[in-house]
């Protein structure tokens, strides 16, 4: 596929979403006509979602593709079949501004990157104001100086990453843009839960370019999924988000600049007080849940100080890495 300059596509993924897709198909009124393609990729809906949909978006660019359930890989099929230049996930019960979507697209243009982040504001299922999340993009926001956008160095991305193992830095979707190009050729990781965003940076921090920006113009809805959440656990998911981050950066070590970098950005001692943090981490938590107190073993207790120990250890090699940044800007 050829991608036009800075065209648009829309993708949206859909399992039985009919009861939010009012309010969604409302939003998307405001900025639709600014997409070049849309492709709705739908899951074996039942509840009409599919009628309201080609109703909907009668004599717009749109294309209906079916794709058996599955979160991510049904993202992943959708983007093969997107040919403009940059993609939206228009993900349902999540909405995006006019504004927002026109400020991503020209962020998108103007640095070149592969992706632009923002942070959502949050609503409850029935639209109503919920209370502020703390994501790993605001771990960005708080540590890097910068009065609008910035780009993410792959200094930035390994640190911010590694040291926000709960979430995703990517955050919600349906808040940025993407180069289409670079999804369809890494696409989302599909054995990461419900956090294939997160898998996807620990996948190719060295490969992409990340863009954040300050702007806060899309809503992320706290509601019922349309799949099982259970169809989607992943045990110890900051444990294998941290085992995909050390393959990636493995396979890359064979060229010697990257393992120079690596050496740089004291790599070697950072996985090592991770490995310690996990380890004593998951031991206190052994201790924790047996019928003596955990204070009463003194091996508890060595395990939280090695725990804690490691975790100053990685503060200060994260406080070292954005040192070396600040200066060097």
């Amino acid at each position: 596929m050829t991608a036009r300059s800075n065209s648009l596509g829309v993708l949206i993924p859909t399992r039985n979403s009919a009861a939010l897709l009012p309010a969604h198909l409302e939003s998307m009124a405001e900025w639709i006509d600014l997409a070049d393609e849309i492709v709705v990729v739908d899951s074996a809906s039942r509840d009409g979602t599919l009628e309201l949909l080609r109703q909907a978006l009668a004599g717009r660019p749109a294309r209906f593709l079916a794709h058996p359930p599955g979160l991510y890989q049904s993202w992943n099929f959708g983007l093969q079949n997107i040919g403009a230049k940059y993609v939206y996930i228009s993900t349902i019960g999540d909405a995006i501004t006019r504004p927002g979507l026109e400020h991503l697209r020209q962020l998108a243009a103007q640095t070149p990157c592969d992706a632009v982040l923002s942070k959502p504001r949050f609503v409850t299922e029935a639209g109503e104001p919920a209370p502020e999340q703390r994501w790993p993009i605001d771990d960005v926001f708080e540590r890097l100086t910068f009065p609008e956008s910035v780009v993410l160095t792959p200094a930035d991305q390994l640190i911010f990453s590694l040291t926000n193992l709960h979430g995703a830095l990517l955050g919600s979707s349906a808040s940025n843009l993407y180069r289409t190009a670079c999804l369809r050729e890494r696409p989302f990781p599909v054995d990461f839960g419900t956090v294939g965003d997160g898998a996807w940076v620990m996948q190719n921090m060295l490969d992409v370019r990340l863009v954040a920006t300050r702007g806060r113009f899309s809503t992320f809805r706290f509601h019922e999924k349309s799949y099982s959440l259970a169809d989607y656990q992943v045990d110890s998911l900051s444990l294998k988000l941290f085992r995909l981050a050390q393959q990636s950066l493995r396979q890359r070590a064979a060229d010697p600049r990257v393992a120079q970098w690596l050496q740089e950005l004291r790599w070697p001692e950072l996985e090592a007080a991770m490995e310690i943090s996990f380890a004593d981490h998951a031991c206190l938590e052994s201790h924790r849940h047996k019928s003596i107190p955990w204070f009463f073993h003194g091996a508890a207790w060595r395990a939280r100080a090695r725990r804690n120990d490691a975790e100053n250890l990685i503060r200060a090699i994260k406080d070292e890495i954005l040192a070396r940044r600040s200066v060097a800007a």
